[in-house]
């Protein structure tokens, strides 16, 4: 194989990386559109879902944005009555995000819509080849981390 013909190979596969990932955002974009809540949103719901103790940092840094960026969507959350806000108990500078009944019920739907979008777009793939594509794909994140890590130095 030619140098130029990796290249180009590397390249396709980056684009469609990339378009796979914006395949998957507009799934759930489309599937969450009458929740009144939105993609970035139900992560958050869910993340908290799954981890109540968390923090606004610790969200930050789980679904790597912003803490500025999880402030604003936990402020929109509670207006929207998915989340509530109750001081904590060890200490009173401290606020804890409380999933509401409403927030629970989001969660549920998430869940439910996530997998069926799953399924969708891995329907046609042997366990086999869901296993390879795993494994590939941890290879690029292993890579990537690896890369950034080596531009911090």
């Amino acid at each position: 194989m030619k140098k130029e013909e990796r290249k180009e190979k590397q390249r396709e596969i980056i684009n469609l990386f990339r378009q796979s990932d914006q395949a998957v955002k507009r799934c759930i974009d489309k599937k969450v559109k009458d929740t009144g809540v939105y993609r970035s949103q139900h992560r958050i719901l869910m993340m908290l879902g799954a981890h109540p103790d968390f923090t606004q940092t610790m969200l930050a840094e789980r679904l790597e944005v912003s803490p500025a960026a999880v402030a604003v969507s936990l402020k929109k959350l509670e207006k929207s009555g998915h989340i509530s806000r109750a001081c904590d108990e060890l200490d009173n500078r401290m606020n804890r995000v409380v999933i509401t009944e409403k927030g629970k019920k989001a969660i549920e739907i998430s869940h439910r819509y996530f997998g069926e979008i799953e399924d969708f777009l891995l329907r046609d793939f042997s366990y086999e080849e869901l296993e390879a594509l795993s494994n590939y794909l941890k290879r690029i994140m292993k890579n990537g981390e690896n890369y950034y890590n080596s531009l911090l130095k």
